[in-house]
């Protein structure tokens, strides 16, 4: 009696071992990132390597101030959802959202 007992709670360990084996291999999976970055909506500032951007991801009008690498910051306004060139990626260091119009 004794080991039909201990065998029983030894396979039930096991199917319970197998079980949470093969949930814990399949739910990686079902999670996984996308590997397609168009999917994502950058917003903010970002550059290549010729152009500066910002990308307004709201539906408002908005502000932002370009730090440019030579002269002072500039206000630019932004009227819609989008991205806009702000200029050169050398000229332009950084841009930051300011105010709603």
């Amino acid at each position: 009696m004794r080991f039909l007992k201990a065998s029983a709670v030894v396979a039930s360990a096991a199917a319970g071992l197998i079980f949470a084996g093969t949930s814990a291999i399949a739910a990686p999976a079902e999670s996984a990132p996308s590997a397609e970055p168009a999917a994502m909506e950058v917003c903010g500032f970002y550059e290549n390597h010729v152009t500066a951007f910002y990308a307004h991801c709201a539906d408002s009008c908005i502000w932002i101030v370009v730090d440019y690498e030579s002269g002072p910051n500039q206000y630019k306004q932004i009227l819609q959802r989008g991205t806009v060139d702000i200029g050169g990626a050398r000229d332009v260091n950084n841009a930051w959202y300011s105010h709603v119009c």
